[in-house]
């Protein structure tokens, strides 16, 4: 669930709070005591590591659209009014950036600053070199612990009242933000690198999933098809649509492709640039962030049937400037019981199904990512 700060200013404080209280106290008392000169080295480049990232995380400006942009055929043509732009494909207007943001990800409180095309490898650089300085320190205090509690019999005298202190305090700040990093890191790894999504995208196919189950979703990705390439709309379509529809069940995966998924490695590259950079603080991706590669499934074929060429459909498939989801028919049939007898009735429910509204098994619904929604 997206995390709101009454004062904004507070999601760099305290991030910034966390990390000079633990990385310096843990050094000035505890690990100048024992360490080696070469692991209190290794110890203040990760510090600095994750001070780098963070600051080019937070002012580094995810990445604005072009005025010049013009969108190219079979795509949605979505026009921000505030920017007064077309939106590129995967971008999205942050309502608290108040821009259009390439390939948005998400709003981050934590940097003040969106998570997009042009600062997404910072932001996994300082994730990455948080994970490594904290799994770091964390090891180095577990090492003097177990020290302290195998001498525990000796005179007191041998120990600073003040490591034993900072010991006490350090540990489970270290390990709790330990802890909260790696969800983050692994669930941007599952998104962006394993998936090609960004959470923005992560979160429309967990929608789209939804609107499967309830048999929502293949009429409007239908009419789509027919919104975007009319032209192969022909009588052989128009029976295969109609045999679709009469389906009982028609399989998800079957029809709705998600058009950015490359294959890890190639995902990887697209949003950090050239792996022998991933770790230069400097270093970002190669592109423009306003045309994206697309795989295999989405390559519409002369013969293609009318499954394939759904795959084929810019993302979302159920979206765009000509059909939003909020007008779509959200009708679900349920079955009650009154006075013993089973009655079968419709129940309206668009405002659980709408883009806008709906909720992820997280409780995130769009505008918890920072997308403007009344715009969207």
């Amino acid at each position: 669930m997206a995390v709101k700060l009454k004062w904004p200013w507070l999601g760099i404080a305290i991030p910034s709070f966390l990390i000079s209280f633990i990385g310096i106290n843990a050094h000035v008392f505890i690990l100048w005591n024992y360490l080696s000169v070469r692991k209190q080295i290794w110890y203040e480049f990760c510090q600095t590591m994750i001070w780098i990232s963070y600051y080019l995380a937070i002012y580094t400006n995810p990445g604005a659209p072009k005025k010049d942009y013009k969108p190219k055929k079979n795509v949605w043509k979505v026009y921000c009014k505030k920017c007064q732009i077309y939106k590129p494909e995967r971008s999205h207007h942050c309502k608290t950036c108040n821009q259009c943001i390439l390939m948005m990800d998400h709003h981050c409180p934590w940097t003040m600053n969106c998570v997009g095309y042009n600062n997404f490898p910072h932001f996994m650089r300082f994730l990455f070199w948080v994970i490594v300085g904290t799994s770091t320190l964390f090891a180095f205090l577990l090492k003097r612990i177990a020290h302290i509690w195998k001498d525990r019999h000796s005179p007191s005298y041998l120990y600073l009242k003040s490591e034993i202190i900072f010991l006490t305090i350090l540990t489970p700040m270290d390990l709790f933000i330990l802890f909260t990093i790696s969800v983050l890191f692994i669930r941007c790894l599952m998104n962006q690198i394993l998936g090609g999504k960004t959470q923005i995208e992560s979160w429309e196919m967990d929608r789209l999933e939804t609107l499967s189950r309830l048999r929502r979703l293949l009429p409007k990705v239908i009419n789509n098809t027919w919104i975007i390439y009319p032209e192969l709309k022909n009588d052989k379509m128009r029976r295969e649509e109609q045999r679709l529809l009469e389906k009982k069940w028609v399989p998800m995966e079957s029809y709705i492709n998600f058009p950015y998924d490359l294959g890890i490695i190639s995902n990887a590259v697209t949003v950090l640039g050239s792996p022998i950079y991933w770790l230069w603080p400097f270093s970002g991706p190669t592109s423009d962030g306003m045309n994206f590669q697309k795989n295999e499934e989405s390559i519409i074929e002369p013969d293609s049937s009318l499954c394939d060429i759904m795959l084929g459909l810019p993302w979302p498939p159920d979206s765009g400037k000509h059909l939003l989801s909020e007008h779509y028919d959200s009708t679900i049939t349920e079955s009650v019981s009154e006075d013993g007898e089973q009655v079968i009735r419709n129940r309206i429910n668009s405002n659980r199904l709408s883009r806008s509204k709906w909720q992820n098994e997280w409780g995130e619904m769009l505008e918890d990512f920072g997308v403007d929604v009344d715009i969207e």
